[in-house]
């Protein structure tokens, strides 16, 4: 139940990342969808879920106004509690007036032997916090038309996949559409050679630090195993294209939507609120408060914009750019290549582009400060 010791101590797994050793694997899957690291459909919830995380989840995405994860264990759970208390939640929603998801129906599978044409392929742009999601589209006479969709992250490599056998071209576009609904960044049909190699560089990448990822392993790599992973993308410009580049990087008035985003990423924002405590609490006068942030901030900025970080950031906004083009968005394209060139351009540091520092310092020192403010009328740290 609800309200039982078994489901509030399964919440406290989810709440804080904390689990015991045999109960690890599945409270990882329950929190990446909370987190929306792993799409809300019923591959999801397989292998089943235990009965008080599977309750925990729901009490946590109803506490979060996860009406959609709501409605999917509505659907799919296993344990009937969990279904009978989601489908109350739902109902309740309805009457407050809150709009319900609509769900996804639940077709028998339409027979394409006479046109074995793949699903389409999917991939998204970028979160804040570096997180693709990719749906690779493709059909099989076994397993008719299938899809494989998962999340890749940019240092990470893959966080999760799941393999979906014998769907409806009418419910796969009902899950893209969901994903875009749902996911914090722009999805878009690609070739599916892009969709495969994206998703082989991600478990390439968990390959090689020897960490596993959830969902369907196997399918994912029988499906991937001739697949070549993405290497760098190259750009053949026009000599305008090139010089909008360049004048993007001379902008000094300006802010840069391509460096805000990176900034936005909660990793980067707690270590720079935390290195930067000393500088700020170390002096009163404001106007001596803001230089000795703005000094304190350039050296942190090039400390964290190190070589490998660089070389990161510069794949993940080619790969943006890329994207871009096949959405029709040139000023965005040449936004995301201009900053990828400079991360590319290790004889100079990335504030030595007047749009980059001026981003910068208006975006992470407003943040730092009001951070700071905050803590102190708390009487805290944050």
């Amino acid at each position: 139940m609800p309200d039982s010791k078994p489901t509030q101590t399964a919440r406290g797994w989810l709440q804080t990342g904390q689990a015991p050793k045999d109960r690890v694997t599945e409270v990882a899957r329950a929190s990446a969808l909370l987190s929306g690291q792993i799409p809300p459909i019923p591959a999801a919830l397989q292998p089943a879920l235990q009965p008080d995380v599977e309750m925990a989840l729901l009490v946590e995405a109803d506490t979060r106004g996860l009406l959609g994860l709501v409605d999917l264990l509505a659907e799919h759970a296993v344990a009937k509690p969990v279904t009978k208390h989601a489908r109350k939640l739902l109902f309740r929603a309805k009457q407050r007036g809150i709009a319900v998801p609509e769900r996804v129906q639940t077709r028998a599978p339409v027979s394409l032997a006479a046109r074995p044409e793949p699903l389409p392929s999917y991939a998204s742009t970028f979160d804040a916090d570096g997180n693709q999601l990719l749906m690779l589209g493709g059909w099989a006479t076994a397993e008719g038309s299938w899809c494989l969709a998962g999340f890749v992250h940019d240092t990470d490599g893959l966080h999760s996949v799941y393999f979906m056998p014998h769907l409806s071209r009418t419910a796969h576009r009902e899950i893209v559409d969901k994903m875009r609904g749902s996911f914090h960044g722009e999805v878009v049909e690609v070739p599916e050679a892009f969709a495969a190699s994206r998703l082989r560089w991600g478990t390439d990448r968990r390959d090689a630090r020897q960490v596993g990822w959830e969902g369907d392993q196997a399918d994912a790599r029988r499906i991937l195993a001739d697949v070549e992973p993405l290497g760098e993308i190259e750009f053949n410009l026009h000599a305008e294209d090139e010089a909008l580049l360049t004048a993007h990087l001379q902008a000094n008035d300006v802010l840069c939507p391509v460096t805000a985003d990176l900034l936005d990423a909660r990793a980067l924002r707690k270590a720079c609120t935390t290195a930067l405590a000393d500088p700020i609490k170390a002096t009163r006068d404001d106007a001596a408060q803001e230089g000795a942030l703005i000094e304190a901030l350039d050296a942190w900025v090039n400390a964290w914009f190190d070589t490998d970080r660089r070389a990161t950031y510069a794949g993940r906004l080619e790969i943006e750019a890329w994207l871009r083009h096949q959405m029709n968005q040139r000023d965005e394209m040449l936004r995301s290549l201009a900053v990828a060139r400079l991360m590319r351009d290790l004889s100079q540091p990335v504030l030595a582009a007047p749009v980059f520092a001026y981003t910068t310092r208006k975006q992470l020192s407003t943040a730092v400060l009001f951070t700071w403010q905050i803590a102190a009328e708390v009487g805290g740290t944050p």
